[in-house]
């Protein structure tokens, strides 16, 4: 299944995710971008609905960095929010995203899992992304900045949402490897999950519009308004997992305000990588 020609869009994904955000080769990224939603249509993982869908998020987003205040800025801005949140939530017709896994079990107690290649959604992360490194919002990397900023967030996120998450007995100790699920599990949450949800909460929402929002203020307060909204749609664990991703949301928004969209990325990636590899995933079973 792993290898289904079905597939070849989701690889591609990752593909442009490398060029786009890690290489910071746009040009390449977007054609490989490209190159992925054509098959997508072709096998039919993404109808002209979708794809009209996805012209709006483009335009929205223009005219957002083009009306920087102002009533049409705000407007704009709130649109185009408010798609990138429908994207985001799988919330839109015409996406026909691949199943990667189907209700697994990695562990006998853990609730069922399951994971898609999703065409909606990174879209959203990818457009943004872009747009912040054109706007001088994504600085060149510094490995040795991004590396100190993602040890006292990510060890502050290990240690609070871990002991709140087993005190709620939402997750309990359960070292495991899975190395046939990890590899596509690890691309696609790294490449997938964690670009988009930090271009979208940390980059555009904490970072570009909260530095003009609350330019007068401290850094805490997008921060914080970022990890709500990022709480509001972490749903289907009812309210722990809202709670959990609140506290996550903050530590990944100290990373951001301290080395930058790589640095949560990277935060966010390894406090899932974490709860993966040690603790039930994605949650213990209530049924």
């Amino acid at each position: 299944m792993l290898f289904d020609v079905q597939l070849i869009p989701g690889y591609l994904l990752f593909i442009a995710s490398l060029f786009l955000c890690f290489f910071r080769a746009v040009k390449a990224g977007w054609i490989i971008l490209a190159m992925a939603y054509i098959l997508a249509f072709i096998n039919g993982s993404i109808t002209l609905t979708g794809i009209a869908l996805l012209l709006p998020e483009t335009a929205l987003l223009l005219l957002a960095v083009k009306y920087s205040s102002g009533w049409q800025g705000a407007v704009t801005h709130i649109a185009f929010f408010l798609l990138s949140i429908l994207l985001l939530t799988h919330q839109l017709p015409g996406f026909d995203n691949v199943l990667i896994f189907d209700r697994v079990r990695f562990t006998p107690d853990a609730a069922p899992f399951t994971m898609h290649f999703n065409l909606d959604k990174p879209f959203a992360g990818f457009a943004i992304f872009t747009c912040l490194l054109k706007l001088g919002f994504i600085e060149k990397y510094d490995i040795g900045k991004i590396g100190k900023a993602i040890v006292a967030p990510l060890t502050a996120i290990i240690a609070i949402c871990i002991l709140t998450a087993w005190a709620l007995h939402f997750v309990a100790w359960e070292p495991k490897l899975l190395l046939n699920y990890l590899w596509i599990w690890g691309l696609h949450n790294l490449l997938i999950v964690a670009v988009t949800e930090e271009s979208v909460f940390r980059g555009y929402l904490q970072g570009y519009v909260g530095s003009a929002v609350f330019k007068r203020q401290k850094y805490y307060l997008p921060l914080i308004v970022s990890a709500l909204i990022f709480a509001v749609i972490h749903t289907t664990g009812g309210w722990p997992l809202m709670l959990l991703a609140f506290i996550a949301g903050l530590g990944y928004g100290v990373a951001y305000h301290k080395g930058g969209i790589m640095a949560a990325i990277f935060t966010h990636f390894g406090f899932n990588l974490l709860h993966f590899l040690l603790f039930t995933y994605p949650m213990l079973d209530k049924s």
